[in-house]
């Protein structure tokens, strides 16, 4: 008799147990199913919540562009006070980079994306939108002491070339959009390193260009083009600005009027570039930059704007003032 109860009190508790384990299990079920739900409505409500007025991004810029990429952001934020900007200035091909691995969802730099670059977008269906904003152009320096005013494509050729010369060029960076345009267009597939070297960005250029007269330095136009801003008009008086001399042997310097009529022999495009496919702060940065605004922005830094949008003038009637005698 005790052995029955035994075994039926046995029979019981493991009964119990098998219950209580399988409810154990549908209890972590339903927590891991609702945490999913949870998650997922997170991700939808944020991305619903994504504003072009309001957010933070990270931009990449190469260093060549950081007086247009700086009034830019400003007249962005001017607009829409909620938005931040985390700007980190770096050479062309490591801004491209950083934006590939995910690391900011804006590029501002001075080419197009490659096929391979444009993978990217291909592997997350994302389309594929670069933005063009402005006309600049790679700017040569030299001390006020060097009595040189103007260079030819063919001596600047030359030098790149690595052939003998008086002179070396100074970039900005190792990597930067000056270098890149001048290979291209010159057609150089292989530097030399004989007449030239890389300072630590613009301001090291003016620092070095300077005092040396046996060096020619290059820079990016917007660093001086803007005459309102003080800073950039003393960067400029610091220095001699080389005009160009083309094939029919004019002299062209960079400017307004020449970026405008694209005779200056060494104009480079800023493209925006961004990850973004929502219509967060990158995105509507692109538009508000490649729009009336931004454009206005461009202009009044002495660039040319890439797209020309007609400017709009109200004319109102003079009113008829009354005097009293």
């Amino acid at each position: 008799m005790a052995f029955f109860l035994y075994q039926t009190l046995s029979f019981h508790t493991s009964l119990l147990k098998k219950k209580l384990t399988t409810m154990i299990k549908n209890l972590f079920l339903s927590l891991l199913v609702g945490l999913f739900f949870i998650s997922c409505n997170k991700t939808v409500q944020n991305a619903e919540e994504m504003h072009v007025n309001e957010g933070h991004i990270t931009v990449v810029a190469d260093e060549s562009f950081k007086n247009i990429v700086d009034a830019e952001v400003n007249a962005y934020m001017s607009h829409y006070p909620k938005t931040e900007f985390d700007i980190v200035y770096v050479p062309e091909q490591k801004a491209i980079g950083l934006m590939l691995s995910d690391s900011a969802e804006l590029a501002i730099v001075s080419r197009p994306l490659t096929e391979k670059e444009q993978n990217y977008y291909l592997a997350r269906n994302i389309e594929y939108q670069p933005g063009r904003m402005a006309l600049d152009a790679v700017t040569l320096i030299t001390s006020k002491d060097v009595n040189l005013e103007s260079i030819s494509m063919a001596q600047l050729s030359s030098i790149l070339k690595g052939e003998e010369s008086e002179y070396k060029l100074v970039f900005d960076n190792s990597s930067s959009s000056n270098l890149n345009l001048m290979l291209d267009k010159f057609e150089i597939k292989e530097l030399s390193n004989t007449n030239i070297s890389a300072a630590k960005g613009t301001e090291d250029v003016f620092n070095f260009i300077e005092n040396s007269k046996k060096s020619i330095g290059v820079i990016g136009h917007n660093w001086i083009s803007d005459e309102d801003h003080k800073p950039s008009m003393a960067l400029k008086s610091r220095v001699k600005i080389l005009g160009i001399q083309v094939e029919d042997g004019s002299v062209i310097y960079p400017n307004a009027q020449s970026l405008r009529s694209q005779s200056y022999p060494l104009i480079k495009t800023v493209y925006l570039h961004t990850t973004q496919h929502r219509w967060g702060v990158a995105k509507g940065f692109v538009r508000f930059a490649c729009s009336q605004i931004g454009q206005l922005v461009v202009e009044k830094m002495g660039l040319q704007p890439y797209y020309l949008i007609p400017k709009k003038y109200e004319m109102f009637d003079t009113p008829e003032i009354s005097t009293v005698e």
